[in-house]
């Protein structure tokens, strides 16, 4: 099946095929989809969590095969230059690269085969699984914008800072919030909550946003930016908007164990 291989920083994708329809979520520089549709120039793909939607041709391109990645991008801003220090492509957490390492640098060829040179940190390997790398993680997020359909750092919905975070440790959740709900099965007491577990919260008996625990009734989340909050009344980033609209808590000790 053909793929579609994402060329920028971050492309959005929306749910009809046209730019005036709403933006549902984001793909990634190096992220090979499979193409289900087109339309014109625009093209339905299929993303690695089976997400499905629209994005236009010129943020990518085809190919039979996928584009073969070796490192990822774990900090939140960087550069990729010509030879002639000129930026030939900015990249953003979760930017997927085929590289290879040269003392302080790293050679890129991109998807489209423009190379060049980046002496931003690119790991070859996920993050180390742990409740406190989750939670840094986490906060290293802290004051970028929420944006509806985001999930890198110009960006990020409730759900698509949870799914990211958790991608970059080799962990792949759904991308909905009410998906993510789901997903895990071990529900606790809010006062359990260990670091890294989910808080799941709901509009109209639908699960509606989902956050980060800093453990007990402390969390950070995405809600205008992403912050930390607290269920606690006596806590000074206490949210009692949250508090009403909380429904459970779940344990990720599935994944990272007691």
């Amino acid at each position: 099946m053909p793929k579609f291989i994402i060329n920028v920083s971050v492309m959005n994708l929306y749910n009809e095929p046209a730019f005036r329809s709403e933006v549902v979520t984001q793909g990634l520089l190096g992220e090979s989809n499979e193409i289900i549709d087109r339309s014109g120039n625009w093209y339905k793909v299929r993303q690695w969590d089976g997400y499905e939607a629209w994005g236009h041709g010129f943020y990518g391109v085809t190919h039979e095969n996928s584009y073969s990645t070796s490192h990822t991008f774990f900090g939140h801003h960087g550069q990729i230059l010509d030879q002639d220090g000129h930026l030939v492509r900015s990249i953003h957490f979760g930017s997927s690269l085929n590289a290879q390492g040269h003392d302080d640098h790293f050679h890129v060829s991109l998807p489209d085969g423009i190379v060049g040179t980046t002496h931003e940190s690119l790991s070859a390997e996920n993050l180390s699984l742990s409740r406190q790398s989750i939670v840094e993680m986490a906060k290293s997020f802290s004051g970028i914008p929420y944006a509806w359909g985001g999930k890198s750092s110009m960006g990020v919905d409730c759900s698509g800072f949870v799914q990211s975070v958790f991608k970059a440790h080799g962990i792949e959740l759904p991308r909905d919030s009410h998906e993510q709900s789901d997903h895990f099965k071990d529900v606790i007491d809010l006062e359990q909550c260990q670091l890294g577990d989910l808080l799941f919260f709901a509009e109209e008996d639908k699960i509606s946003h989902v956050a980060i625990s800093l453990g007990g009734k402390e969390l950070i989340n995405a809600r205008g930016w992403v912050r930390n909050e607290s269920l606690d009344g006596s806590h000074e980033d206490f949210s009692q908007k949250l508090k009403n609209l909380f429904v459970k808590a779940v344990s990720i000790r599935s994944i990272v164990g007691d």
